[in-house]
């Protein structure tokens, strides 16, 4: 995660800094999202695409970069067997709400927002802009995520190919 994306979430919220350099928080880097990266890094770059969207629509960069930041505060590496039942995209907007109040406090449309980011998959239908704008960032910087772990892996994976199975068909 660039340094870059970080100061602006400091400028755009002063709140941001607070939730970036707690420990809990950044505990996230320890769980694997979308391929190639971590939660920590997804949520900065959801918080900074919220950032930007505040501003088109009107809404409270503070409230926007908070759930863009905590709307994942989920401390699960869905990649392995671990002891929640079901899959992760239906329980975790309820575990990372639960833990975002807990721990750095939220306004009911924040909590809400954060519940219903998984829509159409969570139970919890989106009831404002805000809730919105969180559905349309996560989506977007998943796809994004996705699209570029893939590449990343093609281009990993070739470079492998090239450095030792070509070598050795040569042969």
């Amino acid at each position: 995660m660039t340094q870059e994306y970080i100061n602006y979430l400091y400028d755009a919220s002063p709140e941001a800094r607070t939730m970036i350099e707690s420990p809990y928080f950044r505990d996230l880097l320890r769980f694997p999202r979308h391929i190639y990266t971590n939660t920590f890094d997804h949520s900065v770059r959801v918080a900074v695409c919220m950032a930007w969207l505040s501003t088109k629509m009107r809404l409270s960069t503070q409230s926007a970069v908070k759930v863009g930041l905590l709307h994942d505060l989920c401390f699960v590496d869905y990649t392995s067997p671990n002891d929640h039942p079901g899959l992760y995209c239906f329980y975790h907007p309820e575990e990372a709400a639960d833990n975002a109040k807990r721990a750095y406090g939220l306004t009911p449309t924040e909590e809400k927002a954060i519940r219903s980011h998984m829509f159409p998959l969570s139970l919890h239908l989106p009831t404002s802009k805000l809730a919105w704008a969180l559905i349309l960032s996560d989506k977007l910087v998943a796809a994004y995520e996705v699209m570029y772990g893939i590449s990343w892996i093609r281009h990993t994976l070739s470079k492998k190919v090239r450095k030792r199975l070509l070598p050795a068909l040569c042969k």
